[in-house]
């Protein structure tokens, strides 16, 4: 009898193995609109120029593979907390924070939700919906896991007066994830005052808010997606964030983020830092290097800065210029329905509407893979195969 004879079988994860089920589909005409990842209009992968010129300098460096410590490339962290805050942050300044290489931004969650279960609270409340991952990390972190509302099935717009009731409802204490820009699943972020509503009500109820940011400069720009995590951190808040590289760099498969925890007082900054260390020595030891390099030195170079910024900003047009397509599409082929809701969501992501069984059916039917709760990535629409996607949506409705 085998050792391993009672491990049970469990479903593939809903995202990673759309890609499997996309690319075995033999119909010729297929559309994947499911994971997360940025395409040019010839439905093809982007290598940004900015990473090509970056990875050309690194490699006439002739550099070392040595590890890196356990927090990782300090170029790299200074860069990256630079353009998370702004070069000239006062929350910098004030050398009130800990930040730490990691890989990707899910490894970043999972350190900050260890770190908070062991010394700070194991009560998370993440929106409904949110990101399938965010519930499966928190919960192997050890934290307890509650649901705040966040989207209005009815109205297709973001309930803001549902999840201030909920914070006032939270008990002290806890911790809150909060989507720093482009929401996923459902593109709808609150406006930059409803973020400061929600910055009163938090910290008046003592609740600590952990950010996950995936997204800069895919929503509305590099500065305005952004702003809610420096609000908060300017207002004196104690928070964690966790941060990716991977899609306003396109460096998906180099798992390049950081996490960062900030508290009260400087004093404080050491014993997160040796405990934190401590938990990245456990996990995966050290960070990679040559995404952290890549990113370091687009972010030291201003002409790379100023060919990635340019280069972001054409992603972030053509992901606009598809939900607005899209929607006029839509409204066009059918003006009973009311589809002006996409026009409201940001980021690579839109909330539907369809239905799990309409999605099924799409995916029979017409080969047109999405989540089962109707995300679609906006990215994965061109000029080619927009009008098949609107002529299948329409069928199923």
């Amino acid at each position: 009898m085998s050792f391993f004879n009672t491990i049970p079988q469990i479903p593939e994860d809903p995202i990673l193995s759309l890609p499997i089920a996309f690319a075995a589909d033999p119909r010729a005409q297929k559309v994947n609109l499911g994971i997360g990842a940025y395409q040019t209009d010839e439905g093809h992968p982007l290598v940004l120029k900015s990473v090509q010129k970056a990875e050309q300098y690194i490699l006439r460096q002739h550099l070392d593979k040595e590890y890196l410590p356990i927090e990782g490339d300090p170029t790299f962290i200074r860069c990256a907390l630079s353009l998370l805050f702004g070069e000239h942050s006062s929350v910098l300044q004030a050398k009130s924070l800990f930040a730490a290489q990691s890989v990707g931004g899910s490894s970043a969650l999972r350190v900050l939700a260890e770190f908070f279960a062991k010394f700070v609270s194991k009560n998370i409340f993440i929106s409904h919906p949110s990101w399938s991952n965010h519930k499966q990390i928190f919960e192997r972190a050890g934290l307890t896991i509650n649901s705040y509302p966040y989207f209005d099935q009815k109205t297709k717009a973001l309930d803001h007066e549902g999840m201030c009731v909920a914070i006032q409802n939270m008990p002290p204490g806890s911790l809150i994830l909060l989507h720093g820009c482009c929401h996923n699943p459902t593109g709808m972020d609150p406006t930059f005052e409803q973020w400061q509503i929600l910055s009163a009500l938090i910290k008046k109820q003592r609740i600590i808010p952990l950010f996950d940011l995936a997204y800069q400069g895919f929503g509305r720009g590099i500065e305005e997606d952004a702003q809610a995590v420096r609000y908060f951190a300017e207002e004196g808040h104690e928070m964690g964030i966790a941060y990716s590289f991977s899609k306003n760099f396109g460096l998906y498969a180099e798992r390049v983020g950081f996490l960062t925890l900030i508290c009260d007082q400087a004093a404080l900054v050491p014993n997160i830092s040796c405990q934190t260390k401590y938990l990245i020595r456990s996990n995966y030891s050290n960070p990679p290097i040559h995404g952290a390099r890549i990113v370091s030195t687009i972010l030291q170079f201003p002409e790379l800065t100023v060919e990635w910024k340019t280069e972001l900003n054409q992603m972030r047009q053509h992901i606009q210029e598809m939900r607005r397509a899209l929607v006029e599409a839509l409204l066009a082929a059918s003006p009973k329905h009311d589809f002006s809701y996409l026009q409201q969501q940001v980021g690579l992501f839109s909330f539907s509407g369809l239905s799990p069984e309409q999605v099924q059916r799409l995916r029979q039917e017409k080969a047109i893979y999405m989540l089962s709760n109707g995300r679609i990535n906006i990215a994965g629409l061109n000029t080619r195969n927009l009008p098949y996607v609107v002529e299948a949506i329409l069928s199923v409705l």
